[in-house]
């Protein structure tokens, strides 16, 4: 009547077939999961943090506009190079 075969449709072996291939795939993606999550929480607490350093560089940057500084540098002692000996035994410290 139908011209078809009823029976293309779903089968016991079809079923567990599928739900076989998700239960593999849930065990690989679940470790996956619990492995990226805490990456995941740092990284917003980290997006925070710098979001509250820039909003406070930008205040600082501000207030240091009006207020003009000078600093004074003095210029570093000149120091002897340092000679290295060419041996063939190893060194550690100098």
């Amino acid at each position: 009547m139908f011209g078809t075969n009823v029976t293309s449709g779903f089968t016991l072996t079809k079923v567990l077939g599928g739900i076989s291939r998700g239960l593999s795939i849930a065990n690989q993606v679940i470790p996956l999961y619990q492995q990226v999550k805490p990456m995941v929480q740092s990284a917003k607490k980290i997006i925070g943090v710098l979001g509250e350093l820039n909003k406070t560089s930008n205040s600082n940057n501000s207030s240091n506009a009006t207020n003009k500084t000078t600093v004074e540098v003095t210029p570093k002692e000149k120091t002897e190079p340092i000679r290295i000996q060419s041996t063939n035994n190893p060194v550690f410290f100098q």
